[in-house]
C-alpha cells in the first residue's frame, strides 16, 4: 500500500464546491492518494471539544437532555440514562439535571443530517500513550498488551506512587487510566519513565481543567482539540506513514502555518502549548520537528507557485477527489468493488468483472479478493466510511481461503487512524466489520457544502 519508507507529500489546498470554498488536505504516497479529508470551517464545534453548556430541556422518555453550547444556541444532546459522571457547576448535584443546569461537557459527534451535536459528561483528555477519563479511579491497560507487559506496568506504577496493588489509582479517585495499545513499545524498549511522565501528566491536566471549570462562565471553551494541522498530521502518522513535505498554493494556509510551525521558534511552540494544554500538541510537534529536520528546504510547509502547472492539476486533486465519490471503482487485475452508503450501513460488493483471461478461477478469485481487501480499507479511510460495513466478497470453494482474506483485513485495519472491528465470515459468506464513528464522511462534508 505505502512505499518501504512510507513517506509522501502532504498536499494543502483550497477547492471549490458549488459557490464555496473549502480547505481540503490530501497526502499522496508513491503517486497513490492514501488520505483525503475536507477540513471543517474554522467556527465550528470541534470533536473533543470540551465546554460549559446549559440545559435548555429534557425529554424523560428517551431519556435524554438538550443543551445549548455556545451563546448562539447551537444545540448538543445528552442521553442522561447514567448520570454518574456528570458535574453540575452552577449547584450543588444529586442525581437529577434540571433546566438551566451548567455542565461540564464535551463534543464527541458533530451534528449529521437532522441530527445535533451529541456530547457525553465523560469527559477524556487524550495523551501520547494514554487516555484520562472521568471514572472510578482505577488503571485499565490495552486488551491487546501481553500479561506480561500489565504486570511490568503496573509493578512500575506501584514503585512511582501512581496506582495500589489492587490498580486503583492513588491521588486520582474520580478518574480512570488507560494505557495505549503503542505504550507496549516503550515497557519493550524499558523506557518506563517516559510512559509514567505521559500519564501523569495527563491526569494532572484532566484534575487541572476540573478544577479550572467551577470558576469558569457558562459556554466557556476549557479546551480544544489540536488544530487541523496537527490533527491531520496525527492520522497520517497513525496509518504508519511520514510527512517529508508539506505543500501549499494557498498563501493564507502557507503564512498560518509559518507562523504556527516556523521551525526553530521556539517561542511559537511555547505559545502553542500554554494556548492549548493539550497533550496532542505535544505530539504533533514532534512530528513536525520530524519532519522540517527532513524537509529539502528546511521549513516545515513550502509555498507552491507555478502559474504554468498549477497543485491543483499537478496532482490531479479534482479527479482524486471524484473518485472518491464514485460508486465503482477499479482494480488493478480488471476486478472492481462497488460501494453503496445507506441510512443503516454501508454495502462493499466485490466482483471479477473483466479479470478473467485463461486464469484457473479459484485462483482468481482469491487473487481479486485479496486486491479488493486492500483496496476496501484505503476507500473507507478516504470517504471516511464509518459504522456498519458488510462486503460481500466473491465466493471462494476453498474455505480456508476466507480466513486469510480475513487475517489481511486485521493487519491491513490496524493502520487505519480511526478503531476498527473485523468479524468473522457469516453462513452467507459476508463480512462485517465496524469502523468507528467520528466526524462526517466524505460524501456528507461535500454535500453541506453544495447546499
Amino acid at each position: 500500500m505505502a512505499s518501504k519508507n512510507n513517506s509522501g507529500k502532504l498536499i494543502l489546498t483550497e477547492y471549490a464546491f458549488a459557490q464555496k470554498s473549502r480547505d481540503v488536505a490530501l497526502f499522496y504516497c508513491d503517486g497513490t492518494l492514501e488520505y483525503l479529508k475536507v477540513l471543517p470551517p474554522g467556527d465550528n464545534l470541534a470533536v473533543g471539544t470540551i465546554l460549559i453548556g446549559k440545559c435548555r430541556h429534557q425529554v424523560l422518555n428517551i431519556p435524554a437532555a438538550f443543551f445549548a453550547l455556545n451563546q448562539e444556541g447551537t444545540i448538543g444532546f445528552l442521553p442522561t440514562g447514567d448520570l454518574k459522571y456528570t458535574r453540575v457547576l452552577n449547584r450543588h448535584f444529586q442525581g437529577k439535571l434540571s433546566d438551566g443546569d451548567e455542565v461540564l461537557l464535551q463534543v464527541k459527534r458533530e451534528p449529521v443530517k437532522t441530527k445535533d451535536y451529541a456530547v457525553t459528561d465523560r469527559i477524556e483528555l487524550a495523551g501520547r500513550y494514554c487516555v484520562a477519563k472521568f471514572g472510578s479511579g482505577r488503571l485499565f491497560c490495552s486488551k491487546n498488551h501481553h500479561q506480561s507487559v500489565k504486570d511490568v506496568i503496573s509493578s512500575y506504577f506501584r514503585q512511582k506512587g501512581l496506582c495500589a496493588a489492587d490498580g486503583s489509582l492513588i491521588g486520582f479517585s474520580g478518574y480512570d487510566l488507560i494505557l495505549r495499545t503503542k505504550a507496549q513499545k516503550l515497557v519493550e524498549a524499558r523506557e518506563m519513565d517516559a510512559l509514567y511522565r505521559d500519564c501523569d501528566d495527563t491526569l494532572r491536566a484532566l484534575d487541572s481543567l476540573v478544577s479550572t471549570a467551577a470558576h469558569r462562565s457558562c459556554y466557556s471553551v476549557l479546551e480544544k482539540p489540536a488544530g487541523w494541522f496537527e490533527g491531520v498530521c496525527g492520522e497520517i502518522e497513525s496509518c504508519g506513514y511520514r510527512i517529508e513535505e508539506c505543500l501549499t498554493d494557498s498563501y493564507r494556509l502557507y503564512t498560518e502555518m509559518q507562523e504556527k510551525y516556523r521551525a526553530g521558534d521556539t517561542a511559537s511552540a511555547e505559545h502553542c502549548d500554554q494556548s492549548q494544554n493539550n497533550s496532542a500538541v505535544k505530539l504533533k510537534k514532534e512530528i513536525l520537528t520530524d519532519v522540517t529536520a527532513e524537509a529539502p528546504d528546511g521549513s516545515r510547509i513550502r509555498y507552491y507557485q507555478d502559474s504554468q502547472v498549477p497543485l491543483s492539476v499537478l496532482y490531479s486533486i479534482s479527479s482524486r477527489i471524484e473518485e472518491a465519490l464514485r460508486t465503482k471503482v477499479w482494480l488493478k487485475n480488471g476486478g472492481y468493488i462497488c460501494i453503496e452508503q445507506t441510512e443503516a450501513m454501508t454495502v462493499v460488493d466485490v466482483n471479477s468483472g473483466s479479470a478473467t483471461h485463461g486464469k484457473d478461477s479459484e485462483k482468481l478469485y482469491f487473487e481479486t479478493n485479496r486486491e479488493a481487501a486492500a483496496e476496501i480499507l484505503r476507500q473507507l479511510r478516504l470517504r471516511n466510511i464509518t459504522g456498519v460495513i458488510v462486503i460481500d466478497f466473491i465466493n471462494m470453494s476453498d474455505k480456508s481461503r476466507e480466513t486469510e482474506i480475513l487475517e489481511l483485513m486485521k493487519n491491513k485495519a490496524a493502520q487505519d487512524y480511526r478503531k476498527i472491528h473485523i468479524y468473522e465470515f457469516t453462513k452467507l459468506g459476508l463480512l462485517e466489520m465496524i469502523r468507528e464513528k467520528k466526524g462526517k464522511s466524505l460524501r456528507e462534508s461535500i454535500n453541506e457544502e453544495m447546499k
